[in-house]
């Protein structure tokens, strides 16, 4: 009841009847009757705004900060200094089989998405039962729901996992982006463990420089880690945040690293590769392609020795792993035509997705990719020039635009290129990745990048279905054909 808070928010003023706490909510949109809403004040918004809406569609209880309150409602309101504190004390309290959930946080520019397939693998090779918050959706058990954001709200978070664990989940392996954390929106929540896999250019749009975007990593392990951090100490900001934190597990390929690689062999069907960890040598085989899979594989296994999991099971998982979508994910065909679409939508991840391409194709590699719209420009002429100089062919095309014009977005790409004899321009991302097609032979390789697993794009405000992989299959056929 709402008297039983006076305790648990000391200080709060009560006006309104004692009615019952109902579910806790912070988007108006979401309000059912009798649930409870908390008005948070956001980076770009105010949920004050959004009180009136939330009386509108039934809510029983507002938590807000002192100000004007409309007259009149039959609403019981809750007057607090700092909503964000108040929803940080409530929800573990509202929810409390998610503090049963072993938690292990995934954060950096590149990798997140890979490792927790890698890790909630191992997981399950091991006996464990795994869930997933992440990119491309949240799963556990026989669920899979399509994620719009890569770290949901506090709210949702909270929910989703005391769901996971009354359904038998006991480990969950989440993707926390640099947003999440800057937004405070993981909240109450202490990870068990903390990966950091990289840092590079991207998200400057938000983040006014490297150091701030860098800062905002940071808070997983300086505020929301009570258990061990894994972190990669070949990255220069891994190295600088493993001197910081107590006892990291380290990876990479200095000596110095806890584990780290010893072999690596690359083919267009996976790669072998031999690490030395605590618990001994290890061989690993896995069905995922290209070097750039080491730190991933290097950063699940760490995370598995953090957690003890059996190193039969660490080896058996990893092997298990055919493929994660839109990361190196291969257009299967019946022509052997070799084409890979790829989520790389920053310079680094784009140089080393071009890079562990080469090092298993004989012929030529051909690269289609575009930048995104409303978002970091300082990147565009970088993935310009890398994609210039490491494919044999460039095909500059749109991305998700959305608010700006296609045109100028590629121009922003050329102005990083000298020379544009391997170069060619086509914004139509239909057309390019049939230009790309019929760029190719049997033993080259052709990249689709940036959109990865994504199933749409986003022209103006419009969001259009777009599947680059779909697209690929449906032209292969048209060029490779009887």
């Amino acid at each position: 009841m709402v008297s039983d808070l006076k305790a648990i928010l000391p200080g709060c003023i009560i006006k309104g009847s004692n009615t019952r706490v109902g579910d806790i909510k912070i988007d108006s949109r979401n309000i059912k009757k009798g649930d409870t809403f908390i008005a948070l004040r956001g980076s770009t918004t105010d949920g004050h705004r959004f009180i009136s809406d939330a009386i509108k569609r039934g809510a029983g209880v507002i938590i807000c900060e002192k100000g004007p309150l409309p007259d009149g409602i039959d609403v019981t309101y809750i007057e607090v200094a700092d909503t964000r504190k108040a929803l940080e004390i409530l929800l573990p309290l509202r929810y409390p089989k998610a503090k049963d959930v072993t938690l292990v946080g995934i954060t950096g520019t590149n990798g997140k998405t890979t490792t927790a397939y890698l890790l909630e693998a191992i997981l399950s090779a091991s006996g464990k039962t795994p869930g997933v918050i992440g990119t491309i959706e949240t799963r556990y058990k026989d669920i899979s729901i399509s994620s719009v954001i890569t770290t949901p709200s506090p709210t949702e978070l909270f929910e989703t996992l005391s769901t996971m664990r009354k359904s038998g989940v006991d480990t969950c392996i989440m993707e926390v982006s640099s947003h999440g954390l800057h937004q405070d929106r993981i909240g109450a929540l202490r990870f068990d463990y903390a990966i950091f896999t990289n840092l590079s250019q991207d998200h400057l749009d938000y983040h006014r420089d490297m150091d701030a975007y860098f800062a905002a990593k940071k808070r997983l392990f300086s505020k929301y880690l009570d258990g061990k951090a894994i972190i990669n100490i070949d990255d220069p900001y891994g190295e600088h945040l493993a001197r910081e934190v107590s006892t990291p597990i380290t990876f990479g390929t200095k000596d110095s690293a806890m584990v780290r690689s010893s072999s690596i062999e690359v083919s267009s069907h996976g790669l072998s590769l031999v690490l030395e960890t605590p618990m001994g040598e290890l061989d690993i085989k896995s069905h995922l392609l290209g070097d750039v899979q080491v730190y991933n594989i290097m950063a699940s296994v760490s995370a598995a020795i953090a957690l003890n999991l059996p190193k039969d099971a660490i080896v058996r998982g990893i092997c298990s792993l055919k493929k994660v979508p839109g990361r190196m994910e291969v257009v299967e065909n019946p022509y052997d035509i070799n084409v890979l679409v790829d989520f790389a939508h920053t310079p680094d991840a784009l140089a080393k997705a071009i890079e562990s391409i080469r090092a298993f194709t004989k012929g030529r590699v051909v690269t289609v990719f575009g930048c995104g719209g409303d978002r970091d420009r300082g990147k565009r002429s970088q993935m310009g020039r890398v994609a210039s100089l490491l494919s044999d062919l460039s095909i500059i095309t749109s991305d998700n635009p959305r608010t700006e014009d296609p045109d100028a977005i590629i121009k922003d790409i050329l102005s990083g290129i000298n020379g544009l004899s391997n170069v060619e321009i086509e914004p139509d991302r239909r057309k390019a990745i049939m230009l790309g097609l019929k760029s190719v032979s049997v033993g080259d390789c052709l990249l689709i990048a940036g959109k990865g697993h994504e199933q749409y794009q986003i022209v103006g405000r419009e969001k259009s279905p777009f599947d680059d992989k779909e697209v690929a299959l449906s032209y292969i056929k048209e060029v490779f054909g009887p």
